[in-house]
């Protein structure tokens, strides 16, 4: 009996712990860091693009915008395989080295690597860019003042690790001629996913996240559903 009491009061306790953990995940999924909303697009002069589905949160921005020009930082022959450098959009995002770098499509996926790339701790990182002549369809916008974008930009950058000689490490194209991989800082987990991690750049810049940003639902319905000219 004494075993039986003390395992029903175990499972209570794992069950509430359970609970409350679900209750302050779906708060922190709902609730923003900020109550003021972020701006529109049209009143500011600078702008970001954030595109996000159900699994993943990139984020766009103009190759130059006046303020800041990426090719300052970025080598943009250099991306992919492609080594046209006629971009006006960069997209970027920040994730785990194997699953991004390996894993050619999420359905590829098994219990295994989700395991690793979840709960293994001292998961290696990677940045992914992406350039475009043209911006993708389905981005939000989001109007920047010139400090907003140039504490995105710092994030950003901040985000590169450097070898010894201070400059970028690049790992490998991507599946498409026109992205590739540099080695990031940081280390990936499921305190710190993808979605994480641009909602800590969006952060940077003053726009409204999640209290939990792991999801990528839970980022985007923060960003304001408006398109840009």
């Amino acid at each position: 009996m004494k075993y039986r009491t003390a395992f029903v009061r175990f499972s209570k306790g794992v069950l509430c712990g359970v609970l409350l953990l679900a209750a302050g995940l779906t708060i922190g999924y709902f609730t923003p860091r900020r109550w003021t909303p972020s701006a529109n697009c049209e009143d500011q002069p600078y702008r970001i693009f954030v595109e996000g589905d159900a699994m993943h949160v990139n984020l766009l921005m103009q190759v130059d915008n006046g303020v800041y020009d990426w090719r300052q930082f970025l080598n943009l022959k250099q991306i992919g395989s492609d080594t046209n450098e006629n971009y006006r959009y960069l997209k970027m995002g920040w994730g785990d080295r194997i699953w991004y770098t390996e894993v050619p499509d999420w359905s590829q996926m098994n219990v295994l690597d989700i395991g690793r790339v979840l709960f293994k701790p001292g998961n290696a990182s990677v940045m992914y860019v992406q350039g475009y002549a043209t911006r993708p369809e389905g981005t939000r916008c989001v109007g920047l003042d010139r400090e907003q974008y140039l504490s995105f930009v710092r994030f950003i950058e901040n985000s590169f690790a450097r070898d010894a000689q201070n400059k970028l490490i690049y790992i490998k194209p991507g599946a498409a001629t026109t992205d590739g991989f540099y080695a990031a800082l940081g280390d990936y987990s499921a305190l710190r996913t993808c979605n994480t991690w641009s909602a800590e750049a969006l952060d940077a810049a003053s726009i409204n996240t999640p209290l939990w940003s792991a999801l990528a639902p839970a980022v985007m319905q923060q960003i304001p559903a408006c398109d840009c000219p």
